[in-house]
């Protein structure tokens, strides 16, 4: 205990130091001088780390105390413009990481006359963690280091600016199904006030997007996604361009994050390039976007294990933007990085654990779909004032053409060209590559009937999501019934009941039950609940020929309507002689349990290839793909049907997204999956 009480003391008083930014004398004797002298010699240093060595040497000594026979004080002098004081407190934490309360303290050498004729120099040594503290041999349990100016350690609950935020892989609800970006994220700690403000940049998220530079002619600007704040996509995005120049010029046009690491504006970034300070693109990192935590937010995301906060030096991350700028593809949408660090605090079981899931492949297709050139567009999506685009067109015309699966635009072509009617079934896209795999997964192979349609909105329900409660009917002949309630959307239509009853029996229409929602007598009719309980308790009806829904969707004319949705190819019209057998087939849907998961969805794929129309070719084949030996065995980077660098098919995906959000929003257990 009294260990780490030291340890958290003394890394206490190098914040402090770090704070007031100067020369800074502290009394160490209390803590760490337990002999009569304690200093850091220039010596050989072996580190053993997961069975391999790795040597290291430093130039001169970094830490020097007096004996206790001195009549002043012991004092230790640390200057920042000598070193990195993340550093200093890196050998500090590891050191003590790697010795038990048990075993004896390493040796220290104190003898300044043989040792300096031992000095190696190591030009590579760049943040000193050749320093580690003596020339026996270490085990570090929480350092794996890559060469010897590389450092990293689990820095607990500890958020800085310059800290690394790691993104979190045991919390219960990932961010598999929303903000795919922030799944094992790097982010980088730009600012910091714990009762204002966080602002960070995801350093692992490489584009194959270019921004022109309006400055130096003929230049253009790879960019990183930042973050969702003002990012790739906004009309306005924010800019930040990382670099390591050591000009001075540089640095007073730049904001220092850490050692050997600053950001600037991408004005001043392209000044400096004009000026000849710096050589071109090539000596920056450009990101759009950021990451933001409001007062005191991250600590509490950080209680509930969504996030992991490191420490390591500047050097680590210099040196994966490097490799990320060599020919990284944005599929894997950085994810090595991540594991490197993960390891490198000694969280590499966890890491390992986790590799290849599902939130690992929704991560790929964000990337897929964001990061590439081809498929995301240009930054602010030809909307962005920096490209001198205007509006664009439709979701067609956005696109590059390989990247819209074929079936979308046949269904594209062959939609209606008028606007929708009340009583108009649809059912998801039958593409391949499901235009809600990464959002609103909740409308996969959904089944949607419009209810209201108007020149302010489309208004619509999903029918084919039972959720775990039921409607009581009281009164049936029988005996005890229970209806599922349905989840229809996210709204309630103001003014009316908040359960929709419907029927698509013909002895109801005939018995007056209900109304027609398109108004004429056949399809699906819409009654009120005393209509239909006064049915069931007559003998009139069954309970089984209704559904009941909760919720509705809306789609506002102003900005895109369903109608255009419809045109795009997202939504297929279900033809009117298919209505009665797709509610035929969802009424044999029960209330969900866990146990019946996957009974209710299998129902709903049942209901869906009913609705297809049979003069459209656009439906599910279910045809297995051969894959092609490609990057790796069984994987074809050029195979869009799978997920790249996988032998995971994009619609299976889609189908485990639509039964991850069924089993996370209507059943709360997101674990079951």
């Amino acid at each position: 205990m009294q260990h780490h009480q030291r340890l958290s003391v003394f890394v206490l008083l190098l914040q402090i130091m770090a704070a007031l930014k100067s020369t800074v004398t502290i009394l160490l004797a209390s803590f760490y001088c337990t002999s009569c002298a304690f200093s850091f010699a220039p010596s050989s240093v072996t580190i053993t780390s997961n069975n391999n060595l790795y040597r290291s040497h430093i130039e001169a000594t970094v830490l020097s105390a007096k004996s206790d026979d001195d009549d002043d004080d012991d004092e230790v002098i640390l200057s920042d413009s000598e070193d990195d004081w993340r550093t200093f407190r890196a050998k500090l934490v590891m050191g003590e990481s790697s010795t038990s309360p048990s075993s004896s303290t390493p040796t220290t050498t104190t003898d300044s006359s043989s040792s300096n004729d031992n000095i190696i120099i190591d030009d590579s040594d760049l943040d000193g963690i050749g320093a580690l503290f003596s020339s026996e041999e270490t085990t570090v349990q929480q350092f794996t280091p890559l060469d010897p100016s590389q450092w990293a350690y689990d820095s607990g609950k500890v958020i800085e600016q310059g800290a690394v935020i790691l993104g979190g892989v045991e919390q219960d609800f990932g961010f598999g199904l929303r903000q795919q970006y922030f799944h094992k994220a790097v982010i980088l700690v730009l600012d910091h006030d714990e009762n204002t403000f966080t602002k960070g940049i995801i350093l692992n998220r490489p584009s194959d997007r270019m921004m022109e530079d309006d400055v130096n002619e003929g230049l253009e600007w790879r960019v990183w996604f930042g973050g969702d704040v003002q990012g790739l996509d906004s009309i306005l995005p924010d800019i930040v361009c990382l670099h390591s120049l050591k000009g001075e010029e540089a640095k007073e046009a730049s904001n220092p994050v850490m050692k050997d690491i600053q950001w600037t504006s991408f004005e001043n970034a392209k000044k400096l390039v004009k000026k000849g300070i710096a050589s071109g693109p090539e000596d920056f990192w450009l990101f759009a976007g950021y990451a933001g935590w409001g007062p005191k937010q991250l600590s509490g995301e950080l209680e509930r294990l969504s996030w992991y906060m490191c420490a390591t030096d500047s050097q680590t991350l210099l040196k994966e933007l490097a490799r990320q700028s060599s020919g990284v593809d944005p599929r894997d949408a950085g994810l090595e990085t991540w594991e490197l660090l993960m390891n490198m605090i000694g969280r590499g079981e966890t890491a390992n654990d986790c590799s290849g899931n599902f939130d690992d492949l929704m991560l790929k297709e964000w990337g897929r779909g964001h990061l590439l050139k081809g498929y995301g567009g240009e930054v602010g999506v030809a909307r962005n004032p920096l490209w001198g685009g205007g509006g664009g067109g439709g979701f067609l015309e956005e696109m590059d053409g390989s990247s819209v699966d074929d079936k979308m635009k046949e269904a594209a072509g062959m939609a209606l060209t008028e606007d929708l009617k009340a009583g108009t079934l649809l059912r998801g896209s039958s593409a391949d590559r499901s235009p809600f795999l990464l959002r609103k997964q909740e409308l996969h192979h959904s089944l949607l009937l419009v209810i209201v349609e108007d020149d302010k909105a489309t208004v619509a329900c999903m029918l084919n999501h039972p959720a775990t409660k039921g409607y009581d009917i009281v009164g049936y002949s029988k005996g005890a019934a229970s209806l599922p309630l349905r989840y229809g959307g996210d709204f309630a239509l103001k003014g009316q009941s908040p359960l929709i009853w419907l029927h698509c029996s013909q002895k109801l229409r005939d018995s007056g039950v209900g109304s027609s929602l398109s108004g004429q007598n056949e399809g699906i009719y819409k009654c009120e609940q005393e209509q239909a309980l006064e049915a069931i308790s007559y003998g009139i009806a069954t309970p089984s020929d209704f559904l009941v829904i909760s919720g509705v969707c809306v789609w506002p004319k102003l900005g895109g309507s369903l109608a255009n949705e419809v045109k795009r190819g997202v939504f297929e019209v279900v033809p009117n002689e298919k209505q009665s057998l797709v509610i035929e087939t969802l009424q044999t849907q029960t209330i969900l349990t866990k146990d019946n998961l996957a009974e209710n969805i299998k129902i709903t794929q049942d209901a869906w290839d009913k609705a297809a129309d049979p003069n459209s070719s656009c439906k599910s084949t279910g045809t297995d793909v051969v894959l092609t030996t490609g990057i790796g065995e069984g994987f074809d980077e050029d195979d869009d049907t799978v997920v790249f660098n996988s032998d995971k098919k994009v619609s299976e995906l889609a189908d485990d997204a639509l039964q991850k959000w069924i089993a996370t929003f209507l059943l709360g257990a997101p674990t079951l999956t």
